[in-house]
């Protein structure tokens, strides 16, 4: 991941989830550190979605390995193993249900 300081190796497995900010990513991970990278979730995702990870939200991406409960009021929201919340867009909810249908 490039940041603007310098270039940091990481293990995908590691990630939890990304969060968009306009230009500019944030990745969160298992041992609860964070990391600003310059580059759009959009990059990431295509990235990534062979590697496991959903984009749920327009401004959220999330490694379905690590996603503890699907939670259907409030319009559906997800709940990561780091305990965060994340919304379920309505266009990405019958996919989102369909990929936890098959870790199941």
């Amino acid at each position: 991941l490039s940041t603007l300081e310098k270039i940091i190796i990481v293990n995908i497995k590691d990630i939890i989830c990304c969060k968009s900010d306009n230009n500019y990513t944030t990745f969160f991970f298992n041992d609860n550190k964070k990391i600003l990278v310059s580059k759009t979730l959009k990059y990431y995702s295509d990235l990534l979605k062979n590697e496991g990870f959903i984009r749920v939200h327009q401004s959220h991406l999330v490694n379905k390995y690590c996603i503890k409960e699907y939670i259907k009021s409030d319009g559906g929201y997800l709940i990561l193993k780091n305990n965060f919340n994340i919304p379920v867009s309505m266009r990405k909810r019958a996919e989102v249900l369909y990929i936890l249908s098959e870790i199941q």
